[in-house]
């Protein structure tokens, strides 16, 4: 027996088959407000403007009705109806151009098995008004479909709010072949799939859906030439979204997670195949089995986080946050990837050895660009495949216990612009084994995991490849370049290369730049200083140097110094008197002259000194230069005693600036005065050494960095 509401309406609205209008009143049955909403809903229909206080009747359906133009004609032109209650037959619209709209008006259930509730054959528009409202299967059914839209539908439908409880185990709850759908923040729950297209485009705005059938998915998108998933929270207990068949699938933001039951627990939370395209921007995504699955299809992630617990992997599956295979092609740009469990967090192509590589045999092309990949046992996995391949831009690892693995046969592109520092294994070490794709510069830093083996550079081709392990050291040229002889030709050792004991290394030091001259050279070996290590071809010419590797790190400088035409004898400062011969301080580096090594020469430690700690800042020439120099460098802090009774007397008092400077450099006891006489001496000369060591005591006191 078909039902709505109670038989009392059929008498109150026979009418409506007369005329198009009726008063509001006429509608409010069962405490239902909902009827406000025709006004707005009516917007798109053809039907005149109505008088104030009047609406357009929205006829009931009962169920079995076809929404055609004899229907439409047959009920005064009315083309929005209303829907409530119990239904045994479905409804079909077959209304050609014309805009229907159904209004949901309370709790509504379908009834009737191996049936749709709403065929869609024919529309210029459909929409469906469903807010506050709920529309469900009756308990038990299993073979029938919410929503049905036939391939000759082209038109659009529009599905605003709800909550859909379709608990039908062996049918979508809609099925779309045709026409462009939009879902506007509905709630639906489903068993086999919630939104199945076979040729129809949809869009999904907002609202919660869930499909719990571990075997199929929440949304199945095939055929479907433009369809979109905007801020949609999705699980299901299968795959959430499974894109194929030359589909385009865009996904901005949301959540898509995978809880699968044991039963399936191989399902992807997001797979993409046979040609499809899938876009994902800024999405989380949470999978037990793998995050998202391409095969012979494209899929560009950017943004959003992809984590992936592997808890099956006591069941035997395991897979990868992110995987391409079969020819497909995966970028991932600025996204989060965290994969736990024995596994890998990003991988193209398959183990060897794997029911998955007997099977489909062939790899995909990965690239991964400013990615964080954390917590799986391999960062990126290149497996087997002939389509095998994998670009590094950019990314950092996080406890991982292989950055990059590669297995027999396979290597990787890592570009330039990759300058973190990353480990890399290999299933097949040997000597000369190739890792990286011709064409990289010597500057990656790659740490071999292989047991006796080590990472070294191709300087001919280019390309970084395994050694056996030998010990070896690294060489830091500063201001310098160093070389040595590959293959008989000179090649530039970079700070990453590793140098045997013994090796020859020739030095030749940086043009000075303008203003400075050569002074020598600095060397460390492990931290010591150990300038006797070189020695000089030409000793007119010390600007190259060679030596031979000892078996340590090396560290040398070229060191120069201003040039100083006129360079007389400094005097010594009359107020603190220090020898100009004196050791300098110890913080000084060595230096070789002429073969010999000088650590206290004043002329050479100040000069080392300025180089190094004092650029750009101008030699004093006397006292208050040196205190002034100092105290603005400081800040120009007040002194603390500084009164107008105490002014030093050979300071000219308006000048409060080098009052303030002189009174500032006594009270931090960083230079002195002539108490007897209460004078400063401001024009005294000072000497270089005296500036060295007075700055580097103000910077041992804090006061200046």
């Amino acid at each position: 027996m078909k039902k709505f509401g109670t038989r009392l309406i059929s008498a109150v609205l026979a009418g409506c088959m007369m005329t198009s209008v009726l008063p509001v009143s006429a509608f409010a049955l069962e405490g239902s407000t909902e009827f406000e909403r025709t006004v707005s809903a009516q917007e798109n229909s053809d039907a005149p403007a109505e008088p104030s206080g009047e609406v357009a009747a929205a006829c009931p359906l009962t169920g079995g009705e076809t929404i055609n133009k004899e229907f439409i004609e047959e009920h005064g032109g009315s083309k929005v109806y209303s829907m409530s209650g119990t239904y045994t037959d479905g409804i079909v619209i077959d209304a050609e151009d014309d805009d229907v709209v159904i209004n949901v008006t309370g709790e509504t259930t379908f009834a009737k098995g191996s049936a749709a509730f709403i065929t869609v054959r024919k529309a210029k528009s459909v929409t469906v008004n469903a807010e506050g409202q709920t529309i469900k299967t009756a308990e038990g059914l299993a073979y029938s479909r919410c929503f049905y839209a036939e391939n000759s539908f082209t038109g659009t439908a529009v599905l605003h709010g709800g909550t859909y409880n379709w608990q039908c185990g062996s049918r979508p709850a809609c099925y779309l072949c045709g026409g462009s759908w939009t879902f506007d923040h509905l709630t639906m729950k489903a068993i086999t799939r919630a939104i199945e297209t076979d040729g129809a485009n949809v869009t999904v705005n907002g609202g919660t859906y869930d499909c719990s059938y571990s075997d199929s998915a929440t949304f199945w998108i095939q055929n479907s030439t433009n369809s979109s998933f905007n801020y949609v929270t999705a699980s299901g207990a299968g795959w959430v979204l499974n894109a194929i068949d030359n589909s385009v699938v865009n996904v901005v933001g949301g959540s898509y997670s995978s809880n699968k039951a044991e039963v399936h627990p191989d399902r992807p939370t997001l797979r993409v195949a046979n040609n499809a395209t899938l876009n994902v921007t800024n999405a989380d995504v949470t999978g037990t089995y793998c995050d998202v699955f391409v095969t012979g299809a494209t899929a560009n992630l950017v943004g959003g986080t992809y984590t992936n617990t592997n808890q099956y992997l006591n069941l035997g599956y395991e897979s990868p946050a992110l995987k391409v295979w079969n020819g497909g092609t995966l970028s991932v740009k600025d996204a989060v990837v965290d994969c736990t469990g024995d596994n890998a967090a990003i991988s193209s192509g398959e183990p060897a050895g794997s029911y998955y590589h007997y099977k489909y045999g062939d790899g995909g092309k990965l690239v991964v660009e400013n990615c964080t990949i954390k917590n799986s046992k391999y960062g990126i996995y290149l497996g087997r495949g002939s389509s095998t391949s994998a670009e590094l831009k950019s990314a950092t690892f996080e406890g991982t216990e292989s950055d990059i693995y590669l297995e027999s046969d396979k290597e990787i592109t890592i570009s330039d612009t990759f300058t973190t520092k990353a480990t890399i294994k290999v299933a097949d070490p040997e000597e000369g084994r190739q890792l990286t794709v011709a064409g990289n510069a010597n500057k990656l830093h790659l740490k071999g995991q292989n047991e006796n083996y080590r990472v070294a550079y191709d300087k001919a081709q280019h390309y970084y490849y395994l050694t056996q392990r030998a010990p070896g050291y690294t060489l830091t040229a500063k201001d310098a370049t160093a070389t040595i002889k590959v293959g008989g030709v000179d090649t530039k050792v970079d700070p990453n290369d590793e140098i045997y004991e013994g090796t020859p290394v020739t030095l030749t030091a940086d043009k000075a730049p303008e203003g400075l001259k050569f002074l020598g050279w600095t060397v460390m070996v492990d931290g010591v200083v150990q300038n006797d290590l070189l020695k000089f071809p030409n000793e007119e010419d010390q600007t190259k140097a060679t030596f031979d590797m000892p078996a340590g790190n090396v560290t040398v400088r070229a060191v120069y110094e201003i040039v100083d035409p006129v360079d007389p004898v400094d005097p010594v400062d009359p107020v603190d008197p220090v020898d100009p011969v004196d050791p300098v301080d110890p913080v000084l580096p060595g230096v070789i002259i002429g073969g010999a090594v000088i650590l206290g020469a004043y002329e050479t430690g100040t000069g080392i000194y300025r180089l190094m700690n004092m650029q750009g800042i101008p030699l004093p020439s006397d006292r208050i230069e040196l205190a002034e120099l100092v105290w603005e460098r400081a800040g120009k802090p007040e002194p603390q005693n500084m009164t107008d009774e105490d002014l030093y007397a050979d300071i000219d008092a308006d000048d409060t600036d080098a009052q303030k400077a002189a009174h500032w450099m006594v009270e931090q006891e960083l230079m002195k005065f002539d108490e007897d006489n209460n004078k400063f001496h401001p024009c005294f000369p000072v000497s270089k050494l005296r500036v060295c060591l007075t700055w580097q005591n103000a910077k041992d006191k804090g006061l200046i960095d």
